[in-house]
């Protein structure tokens, strides 16, 4: 069994790369931290990295002080481990280093990984990579504390949508109430993490919401944040990609879609469905990837032909139903 391999590493291994991806989420980075922590209180060395930005609904984390942008790759690992990504291109700057680090252990959850590692734990019944480090401990009989269950809850909360994404199974819910029995306030990182929303966001949201437009009978839902909107805040650390849910919640609609204008000409693609379009195979048309409920890509050219070039690949998974 793999996870019994990567548990004898973690278990007889001294010093640990741990990188996620670039543009973190959640599961990312309470998965980073939760494992870097428990690494760390078993007595090992560890380099935890992200290229960032982190976003300010995760800086206060736990051990979030630890994460690095930039190491000296020169140093020896006994191995590297690459949670919560789907290729390795994802980590960023340090996927060239990454790949001479042996073994190379690549832990996650997403249907269209590209099995980079020398060691590949993708188990895509898992809600979250959170949910994977959590039976990794607890079969290394690694340490656990309050802070490395706030950050596996962070990881499980997010991934799920709070428990009520369809990723959302009884085990994960045995590992949440696992959590809580080590002293994790449920409503504190619900608080922290997603509900506690600035001003400045609120009157982004505002300009935002007036852009929802449905297309291909109302089965299509845009959500669009255009460039002179973005350059008014500091939108890296907003996390604002929970738009997404606001044309989602319409009647009738399946894919959501919150378009986010990095620069001009070049967008960002956030998508989420709610009953049978797999968002992560539409995706993968353009690069992309991620969960079956939940995708992402980027694309070029103007808002018009990103706008219409998707919708004439989506009407493919939305007929028939």
């Amino acid at each position: 069994m793999v996870l019994n391999e990567i548990a004898h590493i973690v278990k007889k291994g001294e010093r640990f790369f741990l990188a996620s991806h670039k543009d973190p989420d959640g599961d990312a980075i309470g998965s980073l931290l939760a494992l870097g922590g428990t690494l760390l209180l078993a007595g090992k060395e560890v380099v935890l990295f992200n290229e960032g930005p982190i976003p300010d609904h995760l800086s206060s984390l736990a051990g979030i002080e630890r994460v690095v942008d930039a190491v000296d790759m020169k140093l020896e690992f006994d191995a590297g481990l690459v949670l919560d990504c789907g290729n390795l291109e994802r980590v960023g700057t340090a996927s060239c280093h990454l790949s001479k680090i042996g073994p190379l252990i690549n832990i996650d959850h997403h249907e269209n990984n590209s099995l980079f590692g020398d060691i590949n734990l993708v188990d895509v019944q898992s809600s979250s990579v959170g949910e994977i480090i959590y039976r990794l401990i607890k079969l290394a009989n690694l340490p656990l504390d309050l802070t490395i269950a706030e950050n596996l809850f962070v990881a499980l909360q997010t991934d799920t949508g709070s428990f009520k994404y369809d990723n959302t199974t009884s085990e994960a819910f045995s590992i949440a109430g696992e959590l809580v029995g080590w002293g994790v306030n449920p409503w504190k990182i619900s608080r922290k993490v997603m509900d506690e929303w600035t001003l400045e966001k609120l009157h982004i949201l505002e300009s935002a919401l007036k852009t929802i437009e449905l297309h291909s009978a109302g089965k299509v839902g845009f959500i669009t944040m255009a460039q002179d909107t973005l350059s008014k805040a500091d939108t890296d650390n907003l996390n604002c990609e929970r738009f997404v849910d606001y044309p989602r919640c319409i009647s009738g609609v399946e894919i959501a879609v919150l378009i986010r204008e990095i620069k001009k000409g070049y967008y960002r693609f956030s998508l989420r469905s709610n009953d049978w379009v797999n968002v992560a195979k539409l995706a993968s048309l353009f690069g992309g990837g991620g969960h079956p409920r939940a995708a992402a890509f980027s694309e070029e050219g103007s808002l018009d032909s990103v706008k219409q070039e998707f919708l004439s690949k989506a009407k493919g998974f939305l007929q028939g139903r």
